[in-house]
């Protein structure tokens, strides 16, 4: 499994224009910034867990390390290549 960034070079050439050029690897780097800022601020946040309630069957307790593990996979996926 290899690491690859979603924010691939074909979308920062998107994102930027001539006006504001911009590195590709400073973008994902500032994108892996802000991901890190937004889980340290739900780590502040929402403390250990948090409930959900359904209307079907009472409250659920939410672990919120796996919601942020779940979160950080979700934001940055790996792709398996040569398999």
């Amino acid at each position: 499994m290899t690491d690859q960034h979603p924010l691939t070079d074909e979308i920062c050439d998107q994102i930027q224009d001539s006006v504001h050029p911009c590195d590709p690897e400073n973008m994902r780097t500032a994108a892996d910034w802000q991901l890190e800022q937004l889980i340290e601020w739900l780590k502040g946040n929402l403390g250990s867990c948090f409930y959900l309630e359904h209307y079907w069957d009472g409250v659920s307790e939410v672990d919120v390390d796996y919601v942020l593990k779940d979160l950080r996979e979700a934001m940055r996926p790996t792709t398996q290549e040569g398999n």
